[in-house]
């Protein structure tokens, strides 16, 4: 299961991507980290992202859409 440590995990990573930097979620973490996670905690922790982020809860980053894979896109924007 996904705890609080993980979107504040995910939340710091975004503060040193570059500005106009596209990424998915899985970007924000080392690949061992990732795939320990069950498809089902992935799915929950996208979800719990986006949420956060189409709320203004994460700032500078930006929800564009969806990849071919289904992954929500996001991208660091300066405001």
């Amino acid at each position: 299961m996904v705890d609080e440590r993980w979107m504040n995990k995910a939340i710091s990573k975004t503060g040193s991507l570059l500005p106009n930097t596209e990424f998915v979620l899985k970007d924000l973490f080392d690949g061992i980290e990732w795939a320990r996670l069950s498809q089902g905690d992935k799915r929950d922790f996208g979800r719990q992202f986006k949420s956060q982020v189409t709320n203004g809860l994460v700032t500078n980053i930006v929800y564009i859409g969806k990849e071919k894979n289904n992954s929500s896109k996001y991208k660091k924007v300066i405001q």
